[in-house]
């Protein structure tokens, strides 16, 4: 039984323990957990590929020079959502300061990081239809209604595990969640037809 071996059994805490005090091997764990769930939480947020690939790692670079100051007070997932979420803020502000361009590659619009090879055109089609649809009702959303959503459906958190990383009470994540639950509904009423 290796170090890996070990490594794949361990929480999430104990391994970012590990990279706490400059385990490589810990760190590669910790990222082949959480890459494709981070990956996630900024295409949610941002519907751009490219740009949440880099978030993404911007964040695990973020996590590797912060390590020193780690503390296993909740859920690994909270603190690398937190972790996120201030890219993500950081993010915002450095769009808002540059000068807006509203031009949008077609095929970086419609790429799913879900979609496979395999799958039928008519189903890759009605798939990026339904996608533009959903992500275009996303971006009405006030930002924090879309981030509570995002982290709670597409990322599975829990709601305490969401207020700690919008640093905010339970109930507040709760009725941002519901909210963003009602107005996606108005948004996207008419779109399934049964």
């Amino acid at each position: 039984m290796g170090l890996d071996d070990t490594l794949e059994r361990q929480s999430d805490s104990d391994v970012m323990l590990r990279v706490q005090w400059g385990s490589e091997t810990a760190f590669a764990e910790l990222y082949e957990r959480y890459y494709r769930r981070l990956l996630d939480f900024f295409f949610g947020m941002s519907r751009n590929v490219q740009s949440s690939e880099d978030l993404c790692h911007e964040t695990f670079v973020r996590i590797w020079q912060l390590r020193a100051r780690y503390s296993p007070s909740g859920s690994f997932a909270a603190y690398a959502f937190t972790v996120a979420r201030h890219i993500w803020q950081e993010q915002c502000r450095r769009a808002s300061r540059q000068p807006r361009t509203a031009f949008v590659f077609a095929d970086e619009a419609r790429q799913d990081p879900a979609s496979s090879a395999n799958d039928a055109p008519d189903e890759l089609a009605y798939r990026a239809e339904i996608g533009l649809h959903v992500f275009a009702a996303l971006e009405k959303l006030p930002e924090e209604q879309r981030m509570a959503f995002v982290l709670r459906t597409v990322n599975g958190l829990s709601l305490y595990e969401i207020a700690a990383v919008m640093q905010c009470p339970v109930n507040t994540v709760r009725s941002r969640r519901l909210l963003a639950i009602q107005r996606l509904r108005e948004l996207l009423q008419g779109l399934l037809v049964l």
